[in-house]
């Protein structure tokens, strides 16, 4: 493929946006086409008409490991909006009872492994399991270790290092569902794995936990659209590509519903395998996309009538043994209305149907039982987000199958958090692929 001049990037979430400002800082022009009329994707916000307040469709934590990601955010000036811990530290509620895993100034993953040794919760038989797993944790320092676990669930393979139930409730199980969207069950070993390479293994100040000031859109949706414009570049919002135009090997252009063709010299899709099997062009055959399903996340938005400071003394907690399994303390967050408190339940494809109603009274549930001075306290407005294809849906089947960025046009490439074999499906695996896209178009 000779040097492109104009490219083409249909997606305008983080891989999308992040591979566009990539290629623009390098003096190529680049025209994003989104089809919501809001940038962002599955990782972007709104604002509430009720409460006027900035809404994101999903609460996001970030990691210290995210270096990819914090390339992006310094690219567009926002990386400061960014708070992130000193050490891991990370709240537990079960009921009435209240944990806190503090880990240590220690090197890593010693630092890890002490500050799970003194949770509060845990038998000394779920310490002494721990204590057996160490050396197998540690292989996975090694790239074949972690790629050797593709092909096991993370239940089996806990199973394996004999892991006990307190060590999975308070543990390993929360780990998995905030990382990769899906149940043990069927989540792929390989990818909990590479979390805890890339997060824990290496370096203490990767496992740093950091929570955005600011909604997404504020972090890195507007200002990538103003550093790409800045560039030359256009950003269209509201324009679906239905279809890609073919010329043998190569795409000629881009199909939008209008029926408009846009040229360029080289495309990238950032969108999920659904919508781009609907483009007509595939880097797998056609039936292996429909084992790409999609796993939903809800994030529970509630408005006490009191403040949450009062209610909720942290800015976010693990929640054990209810629905939710994630509070966010908005008020302390983002600083904006001082009784907004946020939940969030994923690989929640057991509650997606039911309505907006029981899901906010479950969650309501949740944490009146663990918050007791929310008891008493009303609730004077609740928002259910749905986020149905938040993530690929992972599993042992599916993992082989991820294609890479590569397609059998020699100017179309894939990028997307689902694209990347071996890594889960975040906000750093979805930059990471943008960036790939980027050194490969312009190498």
């Amino acid at each position: 493929m000779s040097p492109p001049r104009h490219v083409v990037v249909i997606g305008g979430g983080f891989a999308g946006l992040s591979c566009a400002v990539a290629l623009a800082d390098r003096g190529l022009r680049v025209t994003v086409l989104e089809a919501r009329r809001t940038l962002g994707g599955r990782a972007g916000s709104f604002v509430d008409e009720a409460t006027g307040e900035v809404v994101d469709n999903g609460q996001h934590l970030f990691m210290g490991c995210y270096r990819e990601t914090l390339k992006f955010l310094r690219a567009v000036g926002t990386d400061g909006l960014v708070r992130f811990q000193k050490r891991l530290t990370v709240d537990y509620l079960r009921g009435e009872f209240r944990a806190r895993l503090q880990c240590p100034p220690l090197p890593a993953p010693w630092h890890l492994l002490s500050g799970v040794l003194t949770l509060k919760g845990l038998h000394l038989r779920d310490r002494i399991s721990l204590l057996r797993a160490a050396p197998a944790l540690r292989r996975l320092r090694a790239p074949s270790a972690v790629a050797a676990l593709e092909g096991i669930s993370v239940s089996r393979w806990l199973d394996r290092m004999g892991q006990t139930e307190g060590l999975r409730r308070w543990l390993w199980h929360p780990l998995a569902i905030a990382t990769l969207n899906q149940s043990p069950e069927t989540a792929p070993a390989s990818l909990l794995a590479a979390v805890l390479r890339e997060g824990f293994l290496s370096r203490a100040d990767d496992s740093r936990l950091g929570l955005a000031t600011v909604g997404l859109g504020d972090l890195y949706a507007d200002p990538a659209r103003r550093h790409i414009e800045a560039r030359g570049g256009a950003v269209r919002c509201g324009t679906p590509v239905v279809g890609l135009a073919l010329s043998g090997d190569k795409i000629e252009g881009a199909i939008t519903r209008e029926g408009e063709s846009i040229a360029a010299d080289a495309f990238v899709s950032a969108v999920a395998p659904a919508a781009l099997a609907r483009l007509g062009v595939m880097g797998l055959p056609s039936e292996r996309y429909d084992l790409f399903s999609s796993s939903p996340i809800l994030s529970v938005n509630l408005w006490f009538e009191r403040p949450v400071s009062e209610i909720a003394p942290f800015d976010f907690a693990a929640v054990i043994g209810g629905r939710a399994q994630w509070l966010f303390n908005k008020e302390r967050i983002l600083g904006g209305h001082a009784g907004h408190l946020s939940a969030v339940i994923s690989a929640a494809g057991d509650l997606a149907e039911r309505t907006n109603e029981e899901i906010a009274r479950m969650v309501i549930e949740d944490v009146r039982a663990c918050l007791p001075v929310a008891r008493g306290v009303g609730v004077a407005r609740s928002m259910v987000v749905r986020e149905r294809s938040a993530t690929f849906a992972a599993s042992v089947q599916t993992e082989p199958l991820r294609p890479g960025p590569r397609t059998p046009y020699g100017n179309l490439l894939l990028a997307g958090d689902w694209t990347e074999r071996g890594m889960p499906a975040t906000i750093e695996t979805a930059v990471r692929a943008g960036h790939r896209c980027a050194d490969l178009i312009t190498r």
